[in-house]
């Protein structure tokens, strides 16, 4: 979500941030060689990496999105990107990175956004998202594309990270969860400072031509769920593995959570998208897999 617009607390007016601090016993203490991020590496001769086009079914619509499928005969731990508002940064390269750590990443895009059919909303997205989860593990799907349906994570950015979080703490096929400066509706949409988060964000969903929606039902529809999108109490709920990383401190409630060891809330100091922070990125995102998804991940 490109903050271009006068929503304030998703503004990046906190470039004095300082990192939360995070204990020894986190479950990414223990890191793996990068060597996947340095080497290229031979292809397996019978089950090479690859990319797969994808059309999948959400509530009727099609969706587009794209399998990166990992080297070796699998099945593979799979991670699904969720991108944000409207989805300029789409993490491709992490996708690749991803892969080349072992991991199958699914990219797609939501109902209504960058020719997928439907109307794009909120409530939608998160549906979405477990929509793909449903095409993940689909017997046909999970041969074809070798996906290890124990092993299935949630990656999302801004508005993505959000859904990443709201569908995916409530779906039990959702091992773990990144969410990389997350949108929480809930805090941002009431009390001090929600006229203008709204004002800002209509304006901006306006010049937003990718997208099929109606700035004001996208809002209404917010709005009239909003107690169910209260993430901060969603977590407080679950024990599942969840890696929080932001550079605002819109979201410093999650700190609370920062003594459970398989949750970790940190602040960057970067922009919206990460720009110069795009490896480390990666680093802490497949080593925090690593570590709550799998034991011993195939690897290249």
């Amino acid at each position: 979500m490109k903050i271009l617009y006068s929503f304030t607390l998703l503004c990046l007016a906190s470039l004095t941030l300082l990192s939360s601090c995070k204990s020894d016993n986190k479950p990414n203490s223990k890191k793996r060689s990068t060597e996947y991020l340095q080497n290229d590496f031979k292809p397996d001769e019978f089950y090479p990496a690859g990319q797969v086009e994808l059309q999948m079914k959400s509530d009727g619509s099609t969706m587009y999105g794209f399998a990166y499928t990992a080297d070796g005969k699998g099945p593979h731990p799979t991670v699904v990107l969720l991108h944000g508002l409207p989805g300029n940064e789409r993490s491709h390269d992490l996708a690749q990175n991803l892969r080349r750590a072992g991991y199958n990443t699914i990219y797609f895009n939501y109902r209504g956004a960058w020719g997928s059919k439907g109307t794009f909303g909120f409530q939608n997205a998160i549906d979405d998202a477990s929509a793909v989860v449903d095409f993940l593990t689909d017997s046909l799907n999970r041969e074809t594309l070798r996906v290890d349906t124990s092993k299935i994570a949630f990656a999302g950015h801004s508005m993505g990270a959000g859904i990443a979080l709201l569908a995916g703490l409530k779906d039990p096929r959702v091992k773990s969860i990144v969410g990389v400066s997350v949108f929480n509706p809930y805090t941002l949409l009431q009390g001090e400072g929600a006229e203008g988060n709204l004002i800002g964000l209509k304006e901006y969903l306006l010049t937003l031509g990718m997208l099929n929606c109606e700035p004001n039902k996208f809002l209404d529809d917010i709005l009239a769920q909003l107690d169910s999108y209260d993430i901060d109490t969603q977590v407080s709920k679950s024990n599942k593995a969840i890696l929080v990383l932001d550079e605002h401190q819109n979201n410093t409630y999650f700190s609370k959570f920062n003594p459970r060891k398989n949750f970790d809330y940190k602040i960057w100091n970067t922009d919206h998208a990460f720009t110069n922070k795009r490896i480390a990125l990666a680093k802490e995102i497949v080593n925090w897999f690593d570590e709550t998804m799998i034991d011993k991940p195939n690897a290249k």
